[in-house]
């Protein structure tokens, strides 16, 4: 999941990842929906594929990058053609891929805007990018941040979190047009998990948001 040192902690507690999103089932489905309703097509790479579990059956054909060997082994299992490397520095050459998929990836890379020109680079022209966080001012990223730097969570204590705003303007130096937007888990993260039909458009306070944008 992680791409920098931080991939060290997935890699060791891959089992603790993997069983959050089988406790929070009605999350993860929200946020598989999330991504999947953007539209995913062709050759498909998932940057910071982690265990593969979010992802997975999104698409018939699925490539998966990770720096955590350990976790690539739940992904090749999910029938994930799995590679073992940074998202700063994809093995591929350029154009290759249609869709390429980032699910929260870019809050644990050392250099961000690195790896969009990366994922620019191996994507054909017009080529799809989906990429999903947590925005750093929803309540969700609010709570996560607290977790960070009280120390509470294994992962979020390496993350950097971003508003959506940030990330528009990541997007347009590297090379990318925002065309579309899903937006999910509008309630705090203190209510049970529920499932929650995810909105094809720009929530605020939305704890999972995803953006399509297109290589120029």
């Amino acid at each position: 999941m992680g791409t920098n040192s931080s991939f060290k902690v997935f890699d060791r507690y891959h089992w603790k990842y993997e069983n959050w999103y089988l406790r929070n089932y009605n999350i993860m489905k929200a946020e598989r929906d999330c991504i999947k309703s953007l539209g995913l097509h062709g050759k498909v790479l998932d940057v910071g594929v982690g265990t593969g579990i979010l992802t997975y059956g999104l698409s018939k054909s699925m490539v998966g990058v990770d720096p955590s060997e350990k976790m690539l082994l739940y992904a090749s299992r999910r029938g994930f053609l799995t590679i073992n490397s940074f998202g700063e520095e994809l093995p591929f050459i350029d154009g290759y891929f249609d869709t390429v998929i980032v699910v929260v990836t870019i809050c644990f890379v050392n250099d961000p805007l690195k790896m969009l020109a990366e994922i620019n680079r191996v994507l054909k022209k017009n080529g799809t990018l989906v990429t999903c966080v947590v925005p750093k001012d929803s309540s969700w990223g609010i709570y996560y941040n607290w977790l960070k730097n009280s120390g509470k969570s294994l992962f979020y204590r390496y993350a950097r979190f971003y508003t959506i705003q940030e990330l528009f303007y990541m997007l347009s130096i590297t090379g990318f047009i925002v065309k579309d937007t899903c937006s999910t888990l509008s309630y705090p993260p203190g209510n049970p998990p529920a499932y929650e039909v995810p909105i094809k458009s720009l929530v605020p306070d939305s704890g999972f948001i995803c953006i399509r944008a297109e290589k120029k």
